[in-house]
């Protein structure tokens, strides 16, 4: 389930860090009830050892922004328009419930209000589509040598779409509770893509905005869609939209 939020202010302009998906992350769990923060936070869902949230959020849309690079901070129009999903209705429409009983959203500092709020249908699939990311796809490996460092990994590398392709595989069992072995799944630049760092908590995180093109199992990825591809989802990475049937 998929929500469209445009939020309003008093104030023609909000301001923001530069790297605000903490921001943003922080706003939605504060917007649910504590048990489910508390448990998506803490716990979530497990495969094999490894957390899902199973949901993920948007980039900020805007009329307009200003960047100020030397005191990392930025300023957004309002309104504003972000989108949140989860994979687990219950969790997408205990926000909705809770947003629009709030007279009063707090986004960092900014004091900001509902101007309205939209369940998005859920589109249709084929076994090829393009998708546009709403936040950049994030893929990578851990490796340890003398120190834990991360390998991020580009979509011309086959790697891309190996993990992209397994990490559907874990959101998928963890959703139906059925194994899933083996499915068609291929991801590639439709057109050119921009890679993006997006600092997290301080922690870079290298990943890859644009069009996609899609070939996979259409009901099998109507069944994970609203999780978000790749790692990191619930930190604002990995959200898409669907742009055509091909």
């Amino acid at each position: 389930m998929r929500i469209k939020l445009i939020l309003g202010s008093e104030k023609p302009f909000i301001d923001l860090p530069l790297h605000h998906n903490v921001t943003l992350q922080g706003m939605l769990y504060k917007s649910l009830p504590s048990f489910l923060s508390d448990f998506l936070h803490e716990i979530g869902f497990f495969f094999n050892g490894r957390k899902f949230k199973l949901f993920t959020f948007s980039r900020l849309f805007s009329p307009q922004f200003i960047m100020d690079r030397e005191k990392k901070r930025i300023k957004y129009k309002t309104p504003i328009t972000m989108y949140i999903s989860s994979g687990i209705s219950e969790i997408a429409k205990n926000w909705g419930e809770s947003f629009l009983k709030k007279d009063k959203i707090l986004l960092g500092k900014n004091e900001m209000y509902l101007e309205n709020l939209e369940v998005q249908p859920t589109p249709e699939f084929s076994d090829e589509f393009l998708i546009k990311t709403l936040s950049p796809i994030t893929a990578y490996r851990t490796f340890e040598k003398e120190k834990k460092f991360y390998r991020y990994y580009n979509p011309e590398e086959p790697e891309f779409n190996e993990l992209l392709k397994e990490n559907l595989r874990k959101k998928y069992t963890i959703l139906t509770g059925k194994e899933l072995k083996e499915f068609p799944f291929e991801i590639q630049p439709h057109k050119k893509v921009k890679k993006t760092l997006i600092k997290y908590k301080d922690f870079p995180i290298e990943a890859y905005d644009g069009i996609f093109k899609v070939k996979t199992d259409p009901e099998l990825f109507k069944k994970v869609y609203d999780t978000g591809l790749g790692s990191k989802n619930s930190q604002g990475f990995g959200m898409i939209q669907v742009v055509n049937i091909i």
